[in-house]
């Protein structure tokens, strides 16, 4: 049974909420135990085992999503997809994990237990059925397990990280939590598939297309991890540390912007399924109408923001997490609009070759920017890398759509880009009179948020006053 998009909606975004909450609470104590040196050896080694990770699941998760989708509610054709691509996935993902260990045994030479330590994240992507619950819609289900197994991470972390000794302990929680997630999702699994045979032909005919899916994947991960692996080989690990740091705030405040995108992959399958364009077309500028709302905010706030919330929030050491994460902020605007081209449009729709060359310019583009600037600029060559990468992509997008979403529709958000503006600034102003504390952060956010909601009621924006009937008539009911 497929829930509501406004009921997917809710529960992704809690989710993405969670995943906003416990980093914003775990960030500053691990930071101050294990130090920008420790930080940065965990933060390269993850990008090294996200190489593997991507290459094992050969773009199954959002090939899959969309291929159980277009299922409806056909339960033994479902299934039978369910049970094929999930043996495609154990044995390119099993083939993975025994290739990385192979590898570190042999080459590895120093932090070898890390690594070992970090294969337990690589197994545990073969039990990940996640991609089969967002293709039924049953974001439910998702955001109950994964909320449990971030809460228990948490805990893990503040009851046995307690030195800078402790990276290893960290990483084991870390992965051990992973792993657990996703072998409680299998025993959700009961009455939404039946058993089901397959045949070697039904698994070959996947292969093409998930590798369709997978070849833009490449070029979005690697780029997404490039920047980590080159900071470290280009300078150090501290500035590792520096660049992640700041690329994790940003980011958690990007998962709110693109909650959106996993439930409306799902619902836009659907209705290319059943070939009603006119459909994927009204949900997608309704998604514009959201994103419009959310990104200009964020990205205006989190430059105001972040020179009095870096001191406080990460301790002494990790200044250089400021001016990063201001040159970061752009990638809220890129990413959330190439999130509704790319996720929500290009991908349910197949148009696979757009979207594969959008995200292999932004490759492309990164890997030349990070090589040009991260042995002058560390850290911050890094973060100007990622924003030019990000845009190539969104610019790339915007081209190939250019007759059904062009570019002027971004205007359409004017409203919240000027209120965005002027409540930046005045956050911004706030805290220059203000200390490096927790209150001045608050007060600055408290600022930031009455400005912005009163330059819209002024403006009249029709987008938040539809929001506002609606609230006010679910409170009436």
């Amino acid at each position: 049974m497929r829930s509501s998009l406004t009921k997917n909606y809710i529960y992704n975004l809690s989710y993405q909420i969670l995943l906003l909450l416990v980093p914003l609470v775990t960030m500053p104590y691990v930071s101050r135990v294990l130090g920008d040196y420790n930080l940065g050896v965990f933060n390269f080694i993850q990008a090294m085992v996200g190489y593997f990770v991507l290459f094992g699941c050969v773009g199954l998760n959002l090939y899959g999503q969309r291929e159980i989708a277009a299922c409806g509610e056909n339960v033994e054709k479902r299934s039978r997809v369910f049970f094929e691509l999930q043996i495609i996935r154990t044995v390119t993902v099993g083939f993975a994990f025994l290739l990385y260990t192979l590898l570190v045994t042999l080459l590895v030479k120093e932090l070898k237990i890390y690594y070992y330590l970090f294969s337990i994240e690589i197994f545990a992507s073969i039990l990940d059925i996640s991609w089969f619950f967002q293709g039924i819609e049953q974001f439910r289900i998702q955001t109950i397990r994964n909320s449990i197994v971030k809460l228990t991470g948490v805990a893990c972390i503040f009851l046995f990280v307690r030195t800078s000794e402790d990276l290893s302990v960290y990483i084991f929680w870390y992965a051990i939590t992973i792993l657990l997630g996703n072998v409680l999702l299998w025993f959700c699994l009961r009455g939404e598939i039946v058993f089901a045979r397959v045949r070697f032909q039904g698994l070959l005919r996947h292969i093409r297309p998930a590798l369709l899916v997978f070849l833009p994947q490449i070029a979005t991960s690697v780029y997404a991890q490039l920047d980590k692996t080159m900071v470290k080989f280009l300078s150090d690990y501290e500035q590792v540390a520096y660049y992640s740091q700041a690329e994790k705030i940003v980011k958690l405040i990007l998962t709110v912007v693109t909650a959106m995108g996993l439930v409306m992959l799902s619902r836009v399958a659907v209705s290319y399924s059943n070939r009603d364009q006119k459909k994927i077309e009204n949900d997608i500028h309704n998604s514009f109408r959201y994103l419009f709302f959310l990104m200009w905010p964020c990205a205006f706030g989190c430059v105001a923001i972040a020179r009095n919330f870096v001191p406080w929030y990460f301790g002494a050491g990790f200044d250089p997490v400021a001016p990063c994460m201001m040159m970061l902020c752009p990638i809220i605007l890129c990413i959330g609009v190439s999130n509704t081209l790319g996720t929500q449009y290009l991908l349910p729709t197949k148009q696979m070759k757009a979207y594969t060359t959008s995200v292999i310019a932004g490759a492309c583009v990164n890997a030349l920017c990070n090589a040009c600037l991260i042995p002058f600029f560390g850290a911050i060559g890094a973060c100007i890398a990622t924003v030019a990468a990000e845009a190539a992509v969104t610019g790339v997008q915007f081209w190939f759509l250019r007759r059904v979403f062009p570019p002027k529709i971004l205007l359409e958000g004017w409203r919240n880009i000027l209120a965005a503006a002027v409540m930046g600034f005045c956050v911004w102003l706030l805290g220059l009179a203000l200390p490096a504390k927790v209150y001045a952060t608050c007060l600055q956010i408290a600022l930031g948020v009455v400005v912005y909601v009163v330059l819209l009621l002024l403006m009249r924006d029709p987008f938040f006053l539809k929001m506002l009937r609606r609230v006010f008539r679910l409170k009436n009911r």
